[in-house]
C-alpha cells in the first residue's frame, strides 16, 4: 500500500509530508543569497551537485566523486561545499538521506531495510543509528507516528489536535 501525498485523499497528509521533508529547490533557495563567488561553489555548481546527490542517494556519494561533479579537486570542493552551505558534505549527503527515508516511511509500506538500501545506507542498523540522532525516533517509531497520524485523520481528527491527543 502507498501513501504517495500526491494520490492521498487527505490533504492533510499531503501537507504533513511536505512539512516532514525538505526539497532541494528549498535548500536553494535558502542560499541563494550569492554568497558564492570567491569563498563557496557558483549557484550552478552548487546546483548540480545538489541534484547529483537527490538522484544517487543509493550510490557512491564520495568527496571524491561529488568533487568531479562540481569539477574542483576534493580539498578545494569541501572548502567551498561548506562556505556555500555551511556544512560539511557528507554531513549534508547524510541529512538527505535521512530526508529521503523519512519520505519513504511516511509515502510507503517498504520494509526499512529495503528503505536503508534506497536512501544509501549500509544497512538497516546504519539507518536506525543515524535516522534516530537526526530526528529523535528510530525509523519504525517514525512510520508508527505516521500510522497513528493517519488514523486520526481519517477519522475526521485535524492534524493541529493529533499532539495534543497523543
Amino acid at each position: 500500500m502507498s501513501f504517495a501525498s500526491s494520490d492521498h485523499p487527505l490533504p492533510q497528509f499531503a501537507a504533513c509530508v511536505a512539512a516532514e521533508t525538505e526539497t532541494v529547490e528549498s535548500i536553494l533557495a535558502r542560499h541563494h543569497d550569492g554568497a558564492g563567488g570567491a569563498s563557496g561553489l557558483s549557484p550552478m555548481q552548487l546546483r548540480r551537485v545538489l541534484l547529483f546527490v537527490e538522484q544517487n542517494l543509493d550510490d557512491d556519494l564520495s568527496l571524491v566523486t561529488l568533487a568531479a561533479v562540481a569539477g574542483l579537486s576534493p580539498s578545494h570542493f569541501a572548502r567551498r561545499f561548506k562556505a556555500a552551505l555551511g556544512e560539511a558534505p557528507h554531513r549534508y549527503v547524510l541529512a538527505r538521506r535521512v530526508n529521503w527515508a523519512k519520505r519513504l516511511l511516511l509515502e510507503t509500506e517498504m520494509p526499512l531495510a529495503e528503505i536503508a538500501a534506497a536512501a544509501g545506507f549500509s544497512s538497516q542498523a546504519h539507518l536506525t543509528g543515524i535516522f534516530g540522532r537526526a530526528v529523535g525516533v528510530t525509523p519504525g517509531a517514525y512510520r508508527t507516528r505516521r500510522n497513528q497520524c493517519l488514523a486520526f485523520l481519517m477519522a475526521g481528527g485535524v492534524k493541529e489536535s493529533f499532539n495534543k491527543a497523543a
